[in-house]
Parts: structure tokens; sequence; C-alpha cells
């Protein structure tokens, strides 16, 4: 395993152009991009030519601070890469294990702190962006400046779900838009899991507390894509047939802060309105919650 500063541009190369993630469910749910620079690679702090990344690779997400396509803190987090693809003159990447650093390290601090290290010395003359190929010396300048400023967040793999949201990314935006176009078809083990969900949120809608069991239907938070980490309960609602289709289609959600009945502007005219505001006890994965959530609120702003 070979290790790599990323070093991009947040609105252009982070996922939804987020610079600053407040959690790690922010960069979740998306995909990466650096630049690719088909001479070299990567680059080593004394000027060689580095290697290219590679699946298992791990890698440090520096996100630029200054410019017109960033606004971010510097150092923020670590991952491993679950898939790169190449693409003309970017990478596109996929990262799995994704942890944000507890304080970002910005280049002024970093170098303050680690004025002898060759490879901040150069990112701090070159502040472009550009894939760095970290060598021992590098990685033990990187690493201690990690633990200096508080060391890494909990880790998302943790939570299963948080974990499958990076790896599933997109079949998860392929199973939204087959949501929106009502091409879901009944699955294998559909009774199963609407079983558990029955047992789990005690016979009644979440929203509205109705125990007509025959209206009823499990509700998966993140989109059914096939993969087991979704077919957990903590990915599951119990919820009414007509509130189930208005969730799926993101004109519901939950307000992760403070466990909230969220309403889209679409539906204030209607009886669902009443739904605004109320309290509920969901027992839902952070992950799941805050996916949903982020759906809703781009749908919201269409």
């Amino acid at each position: 395993m070979r290790s790599f500063i990323l070093k991009i541009n947040g609105n252009t190369r982070c996922p939804d152009g987020i610079s600053r993630p407040a959690s790690v469910y922010d960069w979740a749910s998306g995909t990466f991009f650096c630049k690719r620079i088909s001479s070299a690679a990567s680059k080593y702090a004394d000027g060689k030519a580095g290697p290219e990344p590679l699946v298992g690779d791990r890698v440090y997400i520096w996100v630029n601070e200054k410019g017109k396509d960033s606004h971010g803190l510097g150092l923020t987090a670590r991952a491993s890469i679950d898939t790169i693809t190449a693409e003309n003159e970017r990478y596109r990447l996929q990262l799995s294990g994704l942890t944000l650093m507890k304080k970002e390290v910005s280049m002024d601090e970093a170098f303050t702190s680690k004025p002898s290290s060759n490879l901040l010395r150069e990112m701090k003359r070159y502040r472009l962006e550009r894939i760095w190929a970290l060598d021992e010396e590098d990685l033990t300048a990187i690493d201690a400046l990690i633990d200096e400023y508080g060391g890494f967040q909990q880790p998302t793999d943790e939570d299963p779900i948080a974990e499958a949201l990076l790896q599933q990314a997109d079949n998860i935006a392929r199973a939204v838009l087959e949501r929106k176009s009502a091409l879901i078809k009944p699955r294998p083990r559909q009774a199963a899991f609407r079983q558990v969900a029955i047992e789990r949120h005690g016979g009644r809608c979440v929203f509205t507390k109705t125990r007509v069991i025959e209206t009823l239907e499990a509700a998966h938070v993140i989109p059914h894509t096939g993969a087991q980490q979704f077919e957990r309960p903590e990915n599951s609602l119990l919820l009414r047939r007509d509130v189930h289709a208005l969730f799926d289609l993101f004109l519901l959600s939950i307000d992760p802060d403070t466990s909230r009945i969220r309403v889209s502007p679409q539906l204030v005219h209607s009886f669902y309105a009443e739904l605004e505001g109320r309290v509920v006890e969901h027992q839902l994965s952070g992950a799941a919650l805050n996916f949903h959530f982020q759906e809703f609120l781009k749908a919201t702003r269409l």
C-alpha cells in the first residue's frame, strides 16, 4: 500500500462541491476527482515523478484554502481508494474508510509546525492542485501533524451503512432515479424486511402513528441497491403507503439534528403539511438519516 496527498479544489473535486464537510456524511455518498497529469501521475517532494494511485492505496485529502474553485481548510481527511478511473485530465475516485480530522490543518499551520519537512516546503511553494506521492519521511511528518491536531474523528467502519454509502454511490444514484421514475419492482425478501420494520417500530407508522397494518409498508431510507448493508433494520422505517411514496420522492424527511419531520414546500397546501415539525422516534442509522435529509434539501432547492 502506498500513500498520497490529493491536493484538490473543493468546489469542483469534492462531492456536491462541499469544501468543508461538517460530518463524514457530507462526503459519504459522492465521488471525488483530482487532477491528472499524463507526464507524471504524482510527484515526490524532491521533484521526481511518482507512481499512479491504485485501488487499496491510502490517500490524505487536502482541500485548497484559497481560489475561485475552493474554500477548504487544508488537510481534512484520510481514506483508501476503492475504485479509480483515469478520465483525460482527471481521476475519478470512490473512497472507503473515510475519516475526517478532528481539526483541519491549513498550509501555513502545517509549515509552521513542520518547517523542516521537504514535502510541506514544496506544497507551500506550489499551492495548486497536485497528487503528491509520499515517502516514509513524508508519511511520518504528515502522521505527526495529524496527531498534533487531535487525530481523526470516529471512523465510519463502526457504521456499516456509512461505509456502504461510500462504496455504493453509483448504485444509490441509479436507485434514486428508479424511485422517481416509479420503476421499483417487488423484490425477494421484501416481506422479511417489512416484518422486521413492523417489529422494530411497534406496528405503527413512524410519521402518522397509524396502526392499520394492511396500510403499512417498510421504507428503505437509503434506496435498495442489492447491497446487504442497506437491508439492515437501521435503514428501515414503517410508513403508511401514501407517506412512503412521498418519503421515497424526498418530499418528506426527518431533520437529523432535531428528529422532526420536514415537509417539502410542494406539499404546503396539502394535509401533509400538518406533519411539519412533528418529533418522531426513528431508530435510524446516522448515515441513512443524513443521506435522506440531504436528498430532501436538494429536491427542495430544485
